[in-house]
């Protein structure tokens, strides 16, 4: 099993791109532009840099299937 957090990337717009949602995978990031999540979720912070962030929190297996994350 592993653990997601995931929150908006505000960065989104400097890139050029529609992957707004930044999806971590054990830590590990990946860029989407959207997500399905099928089991319970809780929110969590979590510090980067020194600075707090707020996510939105899972657990399970997650697939990207054209650039959506599945969580379930």
């Amino acid at each position: 099993m592993n653990r997601y957090h995931i929150r908006f990337n505000t960065k989104y717009q400097e890139t050029n791109t529609d992957l707004v949602w930044r999806v971590f995978e054990n830590g590990n990031e990946h860029l989407v532009k959207g997500f399905r999540i099928s089991v319970p979720m809780f929110d969590e912070t979590t510090i980067e840099h020194g600075e707090t962030k707020w996510n939105v929190c899972c657990e399970g297996t997650m697939e990207i299937i054209d650039d959506v994350a599945v969580i379930s």
